[in-house]
């Protein structure tokens, strides 16, 4: 039997407007005993001070970091995150939200449970 692990993760993150969640939940990302993952925001129209933030992240934190944002047009959410997806080559994604602070080792834990197995 052959563990095969997944190449590469992409951490889709939805925000909007609430950069002091999403600073926490980057905070909880870059805490993760998995690394093989990068993160793309998902930015269904937020303010300055979001783009800021992001910005900080990826010039200080060791996560590789990608905003993709659109204007705010109203609640479009699935929209913003079509757009995310069209931007990563990932193997898997992964959906969370703003607010959705992970554990240390769910990436770790969610690469176990989504690794194939062949015999």
């Amino acid at each position: 039997m052959v563990n095969i692990a997944p190449k590469h993760i992409s951490i889709i993150i939805s925000t909007y407007n609430h950069p002091e969640w999403l600073e926490k939940t980057l905070w909880g990302y870059e805490c993760q005993s998995y690394k093989n993952f990068d993160v793309l925001i998902a930015d269904d129209g937020s303010g300055e001070e979001t783009a800021t933030l992001v910005k900080q992240f990826q010039r200080s934190s060791g996560l590789t970091i990608k905003h993709v944002w659109h204007p705010d047009n109203g609640f479009q959410k699935c929209e913003i995150l079509n757009r995310a997806i069209m931007n990563t080559e990932a193997d898997y994604l992964i959906f969370t939200d703003q607010d959705c602070n992970p554990m240390g080792t769910k990436q770790e834990m969610q690469n176990s449970v989504g690794a194939c197995t062949e015999e």
